[in-house]
C-alpha cells in the first residue's frame, strides 16, 4: 500500500509542472513570429509601407515639356460660379471682340493659325500638356483657360475678374515667350501670333476675358 502511494505522488509530481510549461511552451514561437514580423516592417523601405491606394491612381502620369509653363491645375470644364473667389466672371459689358470667333476660331483650334487645341497638337484635351484645350467647344476651352495658373509669373492664363489689365493674363507673356518658357506655339506646331492677333486678345482681355 505505501508502495503505490508513493507512485502516485511520483506520478502527480511529474505531471503537475505541465500545465505551467504547456503555456509558455505555445507562447514562444507566438512571440518569435510577432517580433519577426515587427523587425522585417521596420526594415522596409519608406515607399515599401505605403498604400498606394486603388489601382488607377497608378496609372501613367503626363509631366510638362521644357518649353511649357510648369501646370498649377487643370480643371476640364469646370463651372465658371467658382471663378473669382467664388463671385464668378466680372461682367464688363460688350467688347469689341469676341472669344469665340475672333480668338478660339481664328487661332486656338487646330482650323486657326495657332494650333494650339485637339488633333496631334501640344494641348490635346484630357491626354496632351496642360493646359487642356477643348477643340470642339468654345465655352470648355475659355473655362480650362479661365481656371489654369501659370506658376512661374503666378498669374491666371486668362484673367477674367478683372478688366483694363490685360497684362494680369498669363497668356499675352506665354505668346510672347516672357513667362519662362520659349515663345508658343512652336513654329512646327501653328504660326506664332502676330502683332494685330495680339492686339485682339488684348482689347478682349481689357473687357475682362469674357466667354462671348
Amino acid at each position: 500500500m505505501r508502495r503505490w502511494k508513493l507512485l502516485i505522488a511520483n506520478a502527480f509530481a511529474f505531471v503537475a509542472p505541465v500545465p505551467l510549461v504547456a503555456p509558455i511552451a505555445f507562447a514562444a514561437p507566438i512571440a518569435f513570429v510577432a517580433l519577426t514580423a515587427a523587425v522585417t516592417l521596420a526594415c522596409l523601405p519608406e515607399q515599401e509601407r505605403t498604400s498606394y491606394g486603388p489601382a488607377e491612381s497608378l496609372g501613367p502620369r503626363k509631366f510638362p515639356e521644357p518649353d511649357n509653363p510648369v501646370p498649377v491645375v487643370d480643371a476640364g470644364a469646370p463651372s465658371a460660379s467658382d471663378l473669382c473667389d467664388g463671385k464668378g466672371p466680372i461682367q464688363a459689358g460688350a467688347c469689341s471682340k469676341s472669344w469665340k470667333t475672333d480668338i478660339y476660331e481664328a487661332m486656338i483650334k487646330t482650323t486657326g493659325t495657332m494650333k494650339c487645341a485637339g488633333g496631334v497638337t501640344c494641348h490635346v484635351d484630357g491626354t496632351g500638356t496642360q493646359p487642356f484645350i477643348s477643340n470642339d467647344d468654345a465655352s470648355k476651352a475659355w473655362a480650362q483657360l479661365a481656371h489654369y495658373k501659370i506658376a512661374a509669373v503666378n498669374k491666371p492664363y486668362i484673367d477674367v475678374c478683372s478688366k483694363d489689365n490685360p497684362d494680369n493674363s498669363g497668356i499675352l507673356c506665354n505668346l510672347g515667350g516672357t513667362c519662362g518658357s520659349s515663345k508658343m506655339p512652336k513654329t512646327e506646331v501653328g504660326t506664332q501670333a502676330t502683332d494685330a492677333q495680339l492686339d485682339t486678345i488684348r482689347t478682349w482681355l481689357a473687357c475682362g476675358a469674357p466667354n462671348n
